[in-house]
């Protein structure tokens, strides 16, 4: 007996003495195992509320008179738990054992529901956003709609006059749109997340839209890129801060289909809090401009006069809508904005995230107001008007 007593004391010293050198050894490696809080409530998931009025009911007899028995032992027992803790098997649930050789079959995350009358399964799911570097609020805009855009109200008989004939640039395209960050929105349209308020379609690019539109209505020429820059940056792998060189191959793609080209503007939207980005001028209300001129462009001088002429006739036609000029130029900046491309090239900051889709529209019609008096002022002093000579 001796014999056999002290045979298995040093049985288990060796087994003690080697799981203190595992542990050890674990330990120095940093591999440390620790039951996590979310590896507790994972395991408690699993145990269901009549399980645990069943198992106290042990202990407190009054409980097992409101607790039916199932007939399902494999899922009802202790040691039915027990298995399933330690190898995530239900033994009440086949597709526990296959679901990890079969993708889709489970799928923890979803709810499983039986679809309604009329309708599939598929109408119901909704799918993790596409974008890895991301999130974006993606709802789509109906087949056909566009934002509303308010009308103003027609004319009384009495005021209407036979209308007085409008330069125009005919078909020449003379100002190019469009959106380095094409994606930014408004917290009226997106869900943030993080810093950023983006959104695939109810973006700043609908603003760039509106623009070119008013712009052909008054007479000058323009077109609108509708690239979608973000999603052509993931496509190529590229980081966000290319945005800038992306864009420029959109304009140069321009420029080489038409050389009649020479504004180019950068529409975006700014972050400022909304009472630094909105006015109201004669009831209306517009998200606020904000000219910004790359200073690491060695001809940003050009730039510079023409955001300052913007602002200035801005200022006669909209008081309060421009914040003015922001020149940017630091190393931390990209500093100079594709503005080398043209002497009439500007970024413009409209508005904020707290404004309205409907207060940019605004502000869009307002550009093209402005810039259409700049521009037929500018034609009128190069191209000055024949005219009888003078008398001596």
């Amino acid at each position: 007996m001796a014999p056999l007593i002290q045979r298995q004391f040093i049985i288990l010293s060796i087994v003690t003495a080697f799981l203190f050198v595992v542990t050890g050894l674990m330990s120095l490696s940093g591999n440390r195992v620790m039951i996590a809080s979310s590896a507790v409530q994972q395991a408690a998931a699993h145990v269901s509320s009549l399980h645990m009025l069943k198992w106290m009911g042990q202990e407190i007899p009054a409980l097992t008179d409101t607790v039916h028995a199932s007939t399902d032992r494999g899922t009802n027992s202790v040691t039915g738990f027990m298995f399933q803790l330690a190898t995530s098997i239900n033994p009440g649930d086949l597709r526990s054992l296959l679901g990890r050789e079969i993708p889709g079959l489970l799928t923890e995350d979803a709810p499983r529901f039986a679809p309604e009358k009329g309708t599939a399964l598929a109408d119901h799911y909704a799918e993790y956003p596409p974008t890895p570097k991301q999130v974006i609020d993606a709802t789509p805009l109906a087949a056909g709609s566009e934002p509303a855009v308010e009308a103003s109200a027609p004319p009384a008989e009495n005021d209407k006059k036979e209308p007085a004939a409008r330069p125009t640039t005919g078909s020449k395209k003379i100002v190019y749109v469009y959106h380095s960050h094409n994606r930014e929105s408004w917290l009226s349209e997106a869900k943030q997340v993080g810093t950023s308020v983006n959104h695939p379609t109810r973006n700043i690019s609908l603003v760039g839209k509106h623009l070119a539109e008013r712009l052909n209505d008054l007479g000058i020429g323009a077109d609108v890129n509708r690239d979608d820059i973000y999603q052509r940056l993931l496509d190529k792998g590229r980081d966000y801060t290319h945005s800038y060189a992306e864009s420029l191959q959109a304009i140069r793609a321009a420029t080489e289909q038409n050389r009649e080209l020479h504004y180019f503007f950068d529409l975006h939207r700014d972050t400022l809090p909304r009472k630094e980005t909105t006015v109201t001028i004669n009831g209306k209300t517009y998200a606020r401009t904000l000219f910004v001129v790359g200073k690491r462009n060695k001809n940003y001088e050009k730039n510079e006069a023409f955001a300052d002429a913007l602002h200035k006739l801005m200022e006669k036609k909209y008081p309060g809508l421009s914040r003015g000029k922001l020149e940017k130029g630091a190393k931390t900046d990209h500093g100079e904005y594709n503005q080398s491309i043209s002497p009439g090239s500007l970024l413009i900051e409209i508005g904020g995230t707290e404004n309205t889709l409907q207060e940019s529209l605004n502000t869009a019609e307002a550009i093209a107001d402005v810039f259409a008096e700049y521009y037929w002022q500018a034609e009128k002093v190069t191209k000055p008007e024949s005219g009888p000579p003078a008398k001596g």
